[in-house]
């Protein structure tokens, strides 16, 4: 995966990886259930309307559930470090920005690979099991966007994290390829 456009009527500012690297005094010198992880890429968006946005991207080269899993991993700690910081601003508030989390990666390489993971995910629901696969796959494979609470993701889960994050709506994205061999994708913000 080498090109991923986030489309939106708007002014982007965006930034890479490094905006979010190596910042170890929000992450693991604060708790040891924080990971020092990093998105590819992090963006402000000021939408026609004049909602503001924060946009986090992770590409992957190929699809694999474990990665996919990952990615949001990546993703929300670099949330985390964000708030920490944008925490400090005088007019941020976190309640009036929409927050989107945008993963995106290869398609299955092959109908086997799809059976594969839609066995997985079939297996984990009639063990009755809330799994990532379960919880964020599926309804982002059939649907490739769903909105959540960030208290449904176990990184926030795992600390008591002020109301403001746990209670806040993001909506989550996973952008596949048409095909296994494309490296390039688009996602529409909504």
């Amino acid at each position: 995966m080498t090109h991923l456009e986030v489309v939106a009527n708007g002014t982007f500012t965006g930034f890479d990886h490094n905006l979010v690297k190596g910042v170890k005094d929000i992450t693991t010198r604060m708790s040891c259930q924080l990971d020092d992880k990093d998105c590819d890429g992090v963006a402000f968006l000021t939408d026609s309307s004049e909602q503001e946005h924060l946009v986090f991207a992770e590409l992957k080269s190929g699809f694999d559930v474990q990665k996919i899993t990952a990615a949001f991993h990546q993703i929300t700690m670099s949330f985390i470090k964000m708030h920490a910081w944008l925490s400090l601003c005088k007019h941020y508030d976190l309640h009036d920005l929409k927050v989107h989390f945008i993963t995106a990666c290869r398609c299955c390489r092959d109908q086997d690979q799809e059976d594969s993971v839609m066995l997985r995910i079939s297996e984990a629901q009639q063990l009755g099991k809330e799994t990532f696969e379960t919880k964020f796959l599926k309804p982002l494979l059939s649907k490739h966007n769903i909105k959540v609470k960030l208290s449904s993701f176990g990184d926030i889960q795992k600390l008591p994290f002020h109301d403001c994050i746990c209670d806040k709506d993001v909506t989550m994205y996973l952008q596949l390829t048409g095909k296994p061999a494309e490296s390039q994708v688009s996602v529409t913000l909504i």
